[in-house]
C-alpha cells in the first residue's frame, strides 16, 4: 500500500495513531518518509478495549504520559490506524486486506452462463485435411523423442509455400493398424492418394551413375519416383556411400514421397477458405489491386476454380497479385475458366519458361508438325475414344521416350504447341504423363528463342487418315489426300534452325 500518498493530506494536522502494541500516540504529523512518519509534540497512552479512540487523552497526568515538544518516528508496519483530530477528514485504516463490500440482499449475483455440453457425435463430423498414416514398424519415426521427422514435415510446408504459393495445412500423423508394418499412406480429406512401403532395413541405396562396385542387398523400387534401388540396413550406409551410391534414410524417404504427393495434388488441397485468406493478405499488401478484384464481377468461386486449374497444371500461384490483376481486367468480359486460365498463363509466361531456359536464354522444347496439330484440333471427345485411340497412345509413348531421353541427358524440355491446342494437349498428356509441361507459343516471351529438340509428325504416329471431312484443315488437300511431311527425326538441332525472337 502507498502510505505516503494516503497520509499526505494529514501533514500539519493533529492525528491519533494506534499501533499493534496497544499504544496510542497523539501529535502533529510533520513529515512522511519511505517507511515511517514523524510526529512532533507527541505523547503516548495505553489503549484499552472499553476506552473510546480519543477519550484516553486527558489534560491531567492520570494514566497519560505527556511529552510536549518531543518527536516520535513510527514505522508503517507498526501502525494499525490513523485518525485525524479534524472531523472534516475521514479516518484512514491501515489494513493488509481490503474491506469487503457488502452486497444488498435485493441484488442477486448474475447467474453464470451454462456451457452447452458437446454432443457425442460432433467430433466425428470433423474431416482431417491432410493425414500421414504409418504402420507399426514406422511409428518410431514420429516418436516425441525424435524431432527429425517433425522438422522435415515442417520444412515441406515452407518449401511448398515458396514453390507453389500455397499454404499447406497442418499434417496429422498417426498409426494405422490395417497397414503393413513397413507401409504408409497419404490421405487428403480422409481419402487415400498415395501409398508406399519400405523394404528390409528401411534404407535404400540408389545408383545415380556414380557407383564403382556391387552392393549386396535386396533389390527394390524407390517408392517416390519408381527408380531401382537396393534396400540395406542403416549400419551399411557408409559402405554404400563409399561405393558411390546415394543412401536415403527411412525418414527422408517418407517425407520426400509426402512432398511429391502434395505437389501433384495441390489443386485438391486449395479450398475456398484458403482463397479468402489470400485475398485478406492482398488487402493488406496491395489495397488497390484488392479493390479492383472486389469491384469486378469475378466471384470467389470462379477465382477458386482458376487457381485450382493453375495448380493442377503445375503453375505456381505465388504471384497472386499478378493473377488478380489479369482476372480483374478480363473478368467482366469472360467468365469461362479455360479462357481466364489461358490469359493468366500468358501473363506469367516468363515464370513458366524459366526452368527450360539454357545459359543462352533459349527455350528447349518438343513440338508437333502442323498436320498432327490439325488432327488433334478436329478430334471430338467421341472420336478420341473410338477411332484414334491407337495413334494417340503411340504419340504419347513417343513423347514419353523423347522426354525421358532428354532428361537423362540433363536437358529439361517443355512441349510447345499452338495456343488453340495447348489445353487439349495438356488434357491428353495429363492422364498418361503428367510430368510433361505443355506451353503455348503465346506464353513464350518474344525475347526468347525456341530450340526444337524434337518434332513429331502425323506419319510418325501412324495418323495418316484424318477422321474429318475434306477441306476442313489446311493440311488436307482438296482431293482428300493428306499433306504429311516427311519423317522428321527427334533431334533437329542441325536440320531446323531455332525460332528467332519476334
Amino acid at each position: 500500500m502507498d502510505y505516503a500518498s494516503i497520509l499526505a493530506r494529514y501533514i500539519g494536522r493533529e492525528v491519533y495513531v494506534s499501533t499493534f502494541g496497544h499504544v496510542r500516540l497523539r501529535g502533529e504529523l510533520a513529515a512522511i518518509y519511505e517507511d515511517c512518519v514523524r510526529l512532533v509534540n507527541a505523547s503516548t497512552s495505553q489503549e484499552t478495549e472499553d476506552t473510546p479512540w480519543s477519550n484516553s487523552w486527558r489534560d491531567d497526568e492520570d494514566g497519560v504520559n505527556y511529552a510536549d515538544g518531543s518527536e516520535a518516528l513510527v514505522h508503517f508496519h507498526h501502525i494499525v490506524a490513523i485518525r485525524c483530530a479534524d472531523d472534516e477528514l475521514l479516518d484512514v485504516p491501515i489494513l493488509s486486506e481490503p474491506i469487503p463490500q457488502s452486497v444488498p440482499e435485493s441484488i442477486e449475483p448474475p447467474p453464470q452462463a451454462q456451457v452447452p455440453e458437446e454432443e457425442p457425435w460432433e467430433p466425428f463430423l470433423d474431416v482431417d485435411r491432410l493425414t500421414l498414416e504409418m504402420g507399426s514398424g514406422l511409428v518410431d519415426l514420429v516418436h516425441p523423442d525424435s524431432s527429425e521427422m517433425m522438422q522435415r514435415v515442417s520444412a515441406i510446408r515452407c518449401h511448398l509455400a515458396d514453390a507453389l504459393g500455397l499454404v499447406i495445412p497442418r499434417i496429422r500423423l498417426r498409426d494405422a493398424l490395417d497397414l503393413h508394418e513397413q507401409e504408409y499412406r497419404v490421405l487428403i480429406d480422409q481419402c487415400e492418394v498415395a501409398r508406399g512401403r519400405l523394404g528390409p532395413g528401411q534404407y535404400i541405396a540408389l545408383d545415380m551413375g556414380t557407383s564403382s562396385g556391387t552392393l549386396q542387398g535386396v533389390r527394390g523400387v524407390d517408392p517416390t519416383f519408381g527408380g531401382p534401388g537396393i534396400w540395406i540396413s542403416g549400419d551399411r550406409q557408409q559402405e554404400a556411400e563409399q561405393l558411390g551410391y546415394l543412401v536415403i534414410d527411412p525418414s527422408m524417404l517418407v517425407v520426400t514421397h509426402l512432398q511429391e504427393t502434395l505437389r501433384r495434388h495441390a489443386h485438391e488441397i486449395l479450398t475456398l477458405s484458403d482463397v479468402r485468406d489470400m485475398l485478406e493478405r492482398l488487402r493488406e499488401s496491395s489495397p488497390s489491386e484488392f479493390e479492383e478484384i472486389r469491384s469486378s464481377p469475378m466471384t470467389g468461386s470462379l477465382l477458386h476454380a482458376v487457381l485450382r486449374r493453375l495448380l493442377e497444371e503445375g503453375v505456381s500461384i505465388k504471384n497472386f497479385s499478378r493473377i488478380v490483376e489479369i482476372l480483374a481486367l478480363h473478368g467482366h468480359r469472360n467468365q469461362e475458366i479455360e479462357t481466364l486460365v489461358a490469359l493468366v498463363r500468358q501473363r506469367l509466361g516468363r515464370q513458366l519458361v524459366q526452368r527450360y531456359l539454357d545459359a543462352e536464354g533459349k527455350v528447349h522444347a518438343i513440338g508437333l508438325e502442323r498436320d498432327l496439330e490439325g488432327l488433334l484440333l478436329q478430334l471430338t471427345e467421341e472420336e478420341a475414344t473410338r477411332q484414334t485411340r491407337n495413334w494417340i497412345e503411340r504419340m504419347v509413348d513417343m513423347l514419353r521416350e523423347s522426354f525421358q531421353r532428354l532428361e537423362d541427358q540433363q536437358r529439361p524440355v517443355a512441349m510447345v504447341v499452338s495456343s488453340t491446342l495447348r489445353t487439349r494437349m495438356w488434357q491428353i498428356l495429363a492422364h498418361h504423363f503428367p510430368q510433361i509441361s505443355v506451353l503455348s507459343l503465346a506464353e513464350v516471351p518474344r525475347t526468347s528463342e525456341i530450340y526444337w529438340q524434337a518434332i513429331l509428325s502425323a506419319e510418325e504416329v501412324g495418323a495418316l487418315e484424318p477422321p474429318v471431312k475434306r477441306g476442313q484443315h489446311p493440311a488436307i488437300a482438296s482431293d482428300g489426300t493428306y499433306r504429311a511431311k516427311g519423317k522428321i527425326s527427334e533431334h533437329l538441332a542441325e536440320e531446323l534452325p531455332p525460332r528467332r525472337p519476334r
